[in-house]
């Protein structure tokens, strides 16, 4: 009696399309975990000019409960973040 296997491959992560600033670095496409650069600042500062939501983190590898979110094509100032994601 032949069967049926059924395979399942996670999806891997596409970039966004568009250009997210993020305290003065200027990131094209951005994809996967991002570190953040820091600042003295007590706030990450971010222009999100992308097409996906940015979710930011405290730690520096994305890992954790998220501490903040900038919608695609707006600005925001989430707490002083280590690292992001785009979804």
């Amino acid at each position: 009696m032949a069967g049926t296997v059924a395979v399942l491959v996670p999806g891997t992560a596409q970039a966004a399309t568009g250009t997210l600033v993020s305290n003065g670095r200027v990131l094209v496409n951005p994809t996967g975990c991002v570190r953040i650069k820091l600042t003295d600042e007590d706030t990450t500062v971010v222009s999100n000019g992308t097409d996906q939501t940015a979710t930011f983190y405290a730690s520096i590898d994305c890992s954790g409960d998220p501490i903040g979110t900038v919608a695609a094509g707006a600005d925001g100032t989430p707490p002083m973040a280590g690292s992001f994601t785009i979804n």
